[in-house]
């Protein structure tokens, strides 16, 4: 049996709708006529007024059922008929991503109108993605975004939650296994989301320094760099426990032990807190992300930036004259997810649709031209000249758990705590 047409389908909504007013009102009013023919002839008459207003006000309450009910038929009819909206709201976070985001609006516009002749208009929001976690939770069940960027831990908590729907099964199992299958795991968020991209966190210095003035975060330190070095601060954004992190491999300490049955030891952890503190005296300021580093960096006030390997190439594409150190102790770098859909998505057919054209070959391609450099391939894709030359050399230090534990709730509060008193204040 062939499908109906959305026209066809909206005469027979009306049609029905029409059927079902001009019944109830035929019910009604015989209903009416038969009570009034009870009466005595004088109290009839007297009567009239009142069944008058009462069959007006049938009259409107029938017209507002038949309206409603026309409204549900045409509802149904739109949702069968396979068709997208016309658009779609996709949190982007900041930086890269978001440039990423903002370059595949056009093309995926004309990848629904190819497909389905719904030329769908994506609306990019950017905004730190604590601030927009913290707006989703918030705002709950009625969430403004169909798409969100989102850190790991996020993702993971908004599981249980019931805030997304899954991924994996919009994809075949062959195109699934395509996905870098060592970063799925690493990402574990149970086919709600695929792996995107490796952050590796370097050193951002500037060419008026010396070739090997600065090997190590600890550099941060000396002297000579008193108040011209940046890092990003825990309480603004996710990369700023990579300081911290970095402060453990310096010292050699087992962070494991810091985290224990829901138990968060501050006497394990403070020694490298304290380092990270250190640091922190001897900054310039904390960054809060990619939007506070650039300008310090373009200025030349800062001489060294801790900040994402991906936007200090694009800083140097840009013209500013710095180059990108290794860290010596390791390369902090973590692996991290692509977008995840709301289960309350107004739009559900666009928001799996971008999902998955953010993974696309298309989409891959589109990454290079606009500095995206660490964007994960599948197989039967190729990674970034530029990402290919530094992973191949770099020494990653892999902080994907030491993250996880960082964010988790059960210490999170005590993490920060520890934070504010003893990098912040200095207590």
């Amino acid at each position: 049996m062939s499908t109906p047409t959305a026209r066809s389908t909206h005469r027979h909504a009306r049609a029905s709708a029409s059927t079902l007013t001009m019944l109830l009102w035929k019910s009604s009013g015989s209903s009416v006529d038969q009570a009034a023919s009870q009466l005595p002839l004088g109290r009839r008459h007297r009567n009239w007024n009142g069944r008058r207003k009462q069959m007006m006000y049938m009259r409107n309450w029938l017209a507002a059922a038949g309206i409603t009910a026309l409204s549900a038929l045409a509802s149904g009819a739109s949702a069968e008929d396979g068709k997208p909206g016309e658009e779609l709201v996709v949190y982007t976070g900041t930086g890269i991503p978001t440039d990423f985001a903002d370059a595949l609006v056009a093309p995926f516009s004309m990848h629904m109108q190819e497909k389905y002749g719904v030329p769908v208009h994506v609306r990019t929001v950017p905004g730190a993605i604590p601030t927009v976690w913290a707006q989703l939770q918030t705002e709950w069940p009625n969430p403004s975004g169909d798409v969100y960027w989102l850190y790991n831990q996020n993702i993971r908590a908004g599981i249980d939650l019931g805030y997304w729907l899954p991924l994996q099964d919009k994809f075949t199992r062959e195109e699934w296994a395509s996905f870098d299958q060592g970063a799925m795991k690493t990402l574990n968020t149970r086919g709600y989301s695929a792996p995107i991209e490796i952050s590796a966190w370097v050193l951002v210095v500037q060419n008026s320094l010396p070739d090997g003035a600065v090997t190590s975060v600890g550099d941060f330190a000396k002297t000579e760099f008193a108040h011209r070095i940046t890092f990003d601060s825990a309480l603004s954004v996710g990369s700023g426990y990579n300081a911290i992190a970095a402060a453990a491999a310096i010292r050699g300490d087992d962070w494991h032990t810091w985290f224990q049955n829901g138990q968060f030891n501050e006497e394990a952890a403070r020694p490298a807190f304290e380092l990270v503190g250190k640091w922190a005296a001897n900054a310039l300021t904390l960054t809060q992300g990619s939007g506070s580093i650039r300008p310090l960096l373009r200025r030349g006030e800062s001489l060294i930036s801790a900040w994402w390997w991906h936007n200090a190439v694009e800083e140097l594409r840009a013209g500013t004259a710095v180059h990108i150190v290794e860290p010596k102790e390791g390369v902090v770098a973590l692996v991290q997810s692509g977008p995840v859909i709301s289960s309350k998505t107004k739009n559900p057919i666009a928001a799996v649709e971008w999902a998955k054209f953010v993974h696309s070959a298309e989409a891959n391609a589109i990454a290079q031209k606009v500095g995206y450099l660490n964007k994960l391939p599948r197989a039967g894709e190729s990674a970034s000249p530029q990402w290919q030359e530094f992973s191949s050399k770099a020494k990653l230090l892999w902080v994907d758990e030491f993250r996880d534990a960082m964010l988790d709730p059960a210490y999170n509060e005590k993490v920060l705590d520890l934070y504010n008193r003893v990098v912040i204040q200095g207590q």
